[in-house]
Formats: structure tokens, C-alpha cells, sequence
């Protein structure tokens, strides 16, 4: 397996046969696989060299493939499916020693700018409208965004009618505190009216009143 993913003959063929949406599933499965392997970046390589440091260099136990031996179509057929299953690209990857992993990181890199890839404006577009992980074969994070997106707007329709309700509860309450404050002002005027005619009867009566309007 160790040569049939370094042939660079090999897989260049299969990269240039890939249509545009199947060239972005492929480079998105590459980039899952090599992520989840938690390579050392080549800035950290670079000084481990320079300290002299190596990484393991024990084979892989990847069997050695005999390309010869492999119908042209047999070979295509199975690197056509490895690439487009980013499950088995990971496995096939983890099977590899560290110092190989690295190394088939930097020969698929190479080999990238082979994808026939849809324009970054469509992908851009297709990722905005939320089909992109659909189409890349992310059913359960599409319909975890689908989810959140909703969870979102439903908090907001939440917010907005408790607002209403607030507005709409404030309102009552006003016009629940409207006719006693009608009440005490007519019978502080009636107050006045009494000071003035000196009248104590309906003085007291008024009096009265205001305390039971509190």
C-alpha cells in the first residue's frame, strides 16, 4: 500500500479524473485525514533537524504493493474510492509509520494543485447557503447548522414577543393606575375647594377619602 499512494504516476492520473465537487470532497478528505493524525508542522520539523532530532523511522505495516501485478483499472478503481471515503483514508494514513505520514503529507501537497477544483466564489457561496457539508457528505453537521441557525432565530422571535409582552403588561399597568390617579386629583381639588369655602363636613368627608385611596 506504501507505493501505490507515493506513485506519483498513479495518483496524478486518478487526481486529473476527479470532477470539480468530486476534487473538493477529495481534498476535503486529505485535509481531514492528515489533521486528525496531528502531524508535527514543518516549522517544528525544521527545528527538530536542526537539533539533529529524527522522527521514528520504523516501517509502516502497510503491505508493499506490486504495481505491475495491478490492472490499470483495478488501481484506479481502488484509489478512486479510497479518496472519496475519508473513513478509510484516515485508517489507510494511520497505518503508516510517523516519518512516512510525513512525508505522504508533503507528496499530497504536491499533488493538490492536480484537483480540478470548483471556483473558491462557488464554494464560498455553497458553504454561505449552508448545502456545502451536504454536498460533502456532512449530513449530521449540515443538520447540526440547520439546527443552530433555527435555535438562533427562534431565540430571537422568543425575545422579540417577551418584549411585546413587557410593552403590552407596562401598558395595562398604566392604565390601571389612570383613573385612581383621576381620583386623587379630583379630590385634592374638591380638598381645595372645601379650605377655601371653609366647609369642615365636607372637609372631613374628603379626607375620608384619601386615606382610603391610600
Amino acid at each position: 500500500m506504501h507505493n501505490l499512494l507515493m506513485d506519483k504516476a498513479s495518483l496524478s492520473q486518478v487526481f486529473l479524473a476527479f470532477a470539480p465537487m468530486e476534487a473538493l470532497k477529495v481534498k476535503h478528505n486529505i485535509e481531514f485525514a492528515i489533521n486528525a493524525l496531528s502531524l508535527p508542522s514543518p516549522e517544528l520539523l525544521a527545528e527538530m533537524q536542526t537539533l539533529g532530532i529524527d522522527l521514528p523511522s520504523s516501517p509502516s505495516a502497510s503491505k508493499k504493493v506490486d504495481l505491475a501485478t495491478i490492472n490499470s483499472t483495478v488501481l484506479t478503481t481502488h484509489l478512486t474510492e479510497l479518496f472519496l471515503d475519508k473513513h478509510k483514508l484516515l485508517k489507510t494514513f494511520s497505518e503508516f509509520s510517523l516519518s512516512e505520514q510525513v512525508a505522504l503529507r508533503a507528496f499530497l501537497n504536491n499533488l493538490m494543485p492536480m484537483l480540478h477544483l470548483p471556483p473558491a466564489s462557488l464554494v464560498e457561496k455553497m458553504q454561505r447557503e449552508g448545502v456545502l457539508d451536504a454536498l460533502m457528505g456532512e449530513e449530521n453537521k449540515a443538520q447540526a447548522v440547520k439546527n443552530k441557525i433555527a435555535s438562533i432565530n427562534a431565540a430571537k422571535e422568543n425575545h422579540k414577543l417577551d418584549a411585546v409582552k413587557a410593552r403590552l403588561a407596562k401598558l395595562s399597568e398604566s392604565q390601571k393606575q389612570c383613573p385612581d390617579e383621576l381620583k386623587i386629583a379630583r379630590v385634592k381639588a374638591n380638598l381645595n375647594k372645601a379650605v377655601t369655602e371653609t366647609q369642615p363636613e365636607v372637609l372631613i368627608d374628603i379626607k375620608n377619602k384619601i386615606v382610603q385611596l391610600g
